[in-house]
């Protein structure tokens, strides 16, 4: 049990790796694939470089890694093609709601940046506690939803569509971005029940 406690990041970063190589063999768009990718690599390999310095707590990467686990699977298939039917069928979905489960997943990064400000006193304030780690989500969601628009409008028109992952509702980013948000505001009071500590 201490050596699971121990070495849980690390365990978790080995599946993180054995996803990757897995679903690295013949994806379904290449391009897609790679787009997908790099956003994870962005996420991954900051944690990793840092963890000697600011180690989070188990649950914080628990729940960091439940978005890298579904966005690695969903870069393979693409997002509107992963065999999500058991999910689908069970909620009536007529649509492929794994990306819709996945941006929710983006939130749970709340819980993350709420336990750094917390440790590193960064904030005294419980409402700025509560406050900035949904903030920073909706935000880092908003850019998100720009970047995926300008890339998908002047690199590749054609692979976009697998990309952006709309399935045709024309509110889908708007969607992405509640989603996400609501993904935070579980994760910041998540943290808020979890925490040990109080801010004066």
């Amino acid at each position: 049990m201490r050596f699971l406690k121990e070495f849980f990041p690390h365990i978790l970063f080995v599946i993180y790796l054995i996803l990757f190589f897995y679903f690295a063999i013949e994806p379904y768009n290449l391009q897609v694939w790679i787009a997908e990718n790099v956003t994870v690599l962005l996420v991954v390999i900051p944690l990793v470089l840092t963890y000697k310095r600011f180690r989070f707590s188990n649950t914080a990467y628990f729940l960091m890694s439940i978005w890298v686990y579904m966005h690695t699977i969903g870069g393979h298939y693409t997002f509107a093609r992963v065999p999500f039917d058991f999910v689908n069928d069970f909620f009536g979905w007529e649509r492929n709601n794994y990306d819709r489960v996945a941006h929710f997943t983006v939130g749970f990064y709340a819980y993350a940046i709420a336990e750094l400000l917390d440790r590193k006193k960064l904030v005294n304030s419980k409402i700025i506690l509560f406050l900035f780690p949904i903030f920073s989500i909706f935000t880092v969601a908003s850019v998100y939803e720009i970047i995926e628009w300008i890339a998908v409008v002047f690199f590749n028109p054609e692979a976009g569509i697998d990309y952006v992952s709309a399935q045709g509702d024309i509110w889908d980013a708007q969607k992405d971005m509640l989603l996400d948000g609501l993904g935070a505001i579980f994760a910041t009071i998540l943290y808020f029940i979890l925490r040990k500590k109080s801010l004066p």
